[in-house]
């Protein structure tokens, strides 16, 4: 599995250089399947597995590798924004959390409000990666789960996603070369199974 990120509004440049990368091709043998939902690639017919995510002028993705069985996940928010925006942390919890992640949360009650804004967006964003990877959304119409039926321990631990345990979850670093100090937070996960296709 690999991933990568850029400041970017070019998402396919980087899925194609990534792919390549990890299959050893040339990028000019890497097709870009465009379709509703989750981002498809595929290197002579051959379906590979990979996930994607743009915020604000910053795109994420990140793909399995010749063999791997697995579906991913990536989500990247870029945390400026969200912090400026007049997300209100209370009415926010509400919509994404579960009940007993509003436990951790009501405990942070005299915490400042930029960092409970922190720990609900790094919820989000592991949340958003989740659902990726079990090739849903957020649409419970169409088959889809809504943000609270995906569970995560308190964001300030190692994530773990207690509601699918199949399912691994990594916060990514958002590295000094790529220009960003920690502007954006990022999540991958890793579901092991199993194996369901994105819905078209």
């Amino acid at each position: 599995m690999d991933w990568a990120y850029r400041r970017t509004n070019d998402a396919d440049s980087i899925v194609s250089a990534l792919v390549a990368d990890a299959y050893g091709v040339d990028p000019a043998r890497v097709e870009l399947v465009q379709r509703r939902g989750a981002p498809e690639a595929r290197i002579e017919g051959r379906r590979v597995e990979l996930s994607r995510s743009r915020s604000h002028g910053f795109v994420a993705a990140a793909c399995a590798g010749p063999g791997e069985q697995l579906s991913l996940g990536i989500d990247i928010e870029a945390v400026q924004p969200f912090l400026d925006s007049t997300t209100e942390p209370a009415l926010f919890a509400e919509v994404i959390l579960a009940p007993q992640e509003l436990e951790w949360f009501r405990a942070t009650t005299g915490a400042a409000e930029v960092d409970r804004l922190n720990r609900l967006l790094r919820t989000w964003v592991r949340k958003e990666a989740v659902l990726k990877s079990l090739h849903t959304g957020f649409d419970v119409g169409r088959g889809g789960l809504a943000p609270a039926d995906v569970v995560l321990n308190e964001p300030w631990e190692a994530p773990l996603c207690l509601s699918h345990t199949r399912v691994t979850v990594t916060d990514l670093p958002s590295r000094d070369d790529a220009g960003t100090d920690g502007s954006v937070m990022m999540a991958l996960a890793q579901n092991a199974g199993p194996l369901v296709l994105p819905r078209r």
